[in-house]
């Protein structure tokens, strides 16, 4: 399980989302997994799920390609010109969620329209909101 500090700021939560899109390009799905879990999968939930996810993919960015995997969001060009990177915050109600990050992923060396999105948890932890994956989402293509 990852904590963050309750008063991290947005840059340094988007650089420790960095480094696990890092992760997931050098394919340690199982570490990211391990980490940060697949909070839409359940109880069932594995790094399987995350693999299934970017094998269907499918995008008018990537005509005729049909494997995907995640890339380094350093180097990525290209593709989808409005790549997200975006912190919302909420008061922690009855659910305690405290916060969501969208990151758009960048898949074979280009930004997709495809991104990996994070919750943040409130909980009586002293070392913070607990970070996880809630899923990755694939827009429906027409």
């Amino acid at each position: 399980m990852i904590y963050v500090k309750r008063d991290i700021r947005d840059d340094e939560l988007l650089q420790i989302i960095r480094g696990w899109i890092a992760v997931l390009s050098q394919k340690r799905y199982d570490d990211f997994f391990d980490a940060l879990g697949y909070s839409m999968g359940g109880e069932s939930a594995s790094a399987e799920w995350i693999k299934s996810d970017l094998s269907r993919y499918r995008s008018d960015l990537y005509p005729g390609v049909t494997e995907f995997e995640v890339t380094s969001w350093t180097t990525a060009q290209g593709g989808n010109p409005y790549p997200k990177a975006e912190v919302v915050r909420y008061m922690p109600n009855e659910s305690r969620l405290a916060g969501a990050v969208t990151f758009t992923l960048p898949l074979n060396g280009m930004w997709s329209d495809a991104s990996a999105d994070f919750v943040l948890f409130e909980t009586d932890a002293k070392e913070g909101f607990l970070l996880q994956l809630e899923e990755i989402t694939i827009p429906v293509q027409s």
